[in-house]
């Protein structure tokens, strides 16, 4: 759901791409590429818009350009049932929009394994300074560690389940969305600019 127009302007002149900027340039061996040479080469290479994209993420921006379209009174129930839908899809894309990748890059593992780790030393030093639970019941220490280990694991894999249905969720919804918004353009429910943020 993104305007290929506002990218190109942000690559080529927002300084928070400048990355991205650095590869097109080399990819179009130009210094100075123009806007629509810009615009080509990311209809033509997926590559640069999902560098773009993962910057928004980072910097924690919205790669959701679609807008929420003006439901007029002067149109049929066709077109106000289309923009409707497309109004409430818009929205929940913007919500599943950090589930848009799948999680085999995540940090979940790290996230979860750290405060398993953190809490087993927190127990190991409550333990060690303020009892004699280690000399007396070692092996019930050592079990509770095993405990909060599986109990991390388990976190983990809820967590990653989680986040492959939610992907599964946002890449169905984008394909239909898609499908809507080349639907209206192409009947002439809405126009290009009506749809999708301007640069």
């Amino acid at each position: 759901m993104i305007n290929v127009k506002k990218v190109a302007h942000q690559i080529k002149f927002d300084g928070m791409y400048n990355t991205v900027y650095t590869q097109v340039q080399e990819s179009l061996n130009k210094e100075n590429p123009t806007l629509e040479e810009i615009e080509e080469l990311l209809n033509r290479d997926e590559y640069f818009v999902s560098e773009y994209k993962e910057l928004n993420r980072y910097g924690e921006l919205s790669s959701v350009h679609a807008k929420k379209l003006e439901i007029k009174d002067s149109d049929t129930s066709e077109i106000k049932e289309l923009k409707t839908e497309l109004n409430k899809n818009v929205q929940k894309l913007r919500n599943l929009e950090n589930f848009e990748v799948d999680s085999k890059n995540s940090a979940y593992s790290i996230w979860i394994g750290s405060v398993g780790v953190m809490v087993i030393f927190m127990v190991h030093n409550i333990i060690a300074l303020f009892s004699e639970l280690y000399t007396t019941h070692g092996a019930l220490v050592y079990t509770s560690y095993v405990i909060i280990l599986l109990f991390s694991y388990w976190g983990y894999k809820k967590v990653k389940n989680n986040h492959e249905r939610q992907h599964e969720k946002y890449k169905i919804l984008h394909l239909d969305t898609r499908k809507l918004i080349q639907s209206g353009l192409e009947n002439n429910y809405f126009t290009y600019e009506e749809m999708y943020e301007g640069i």
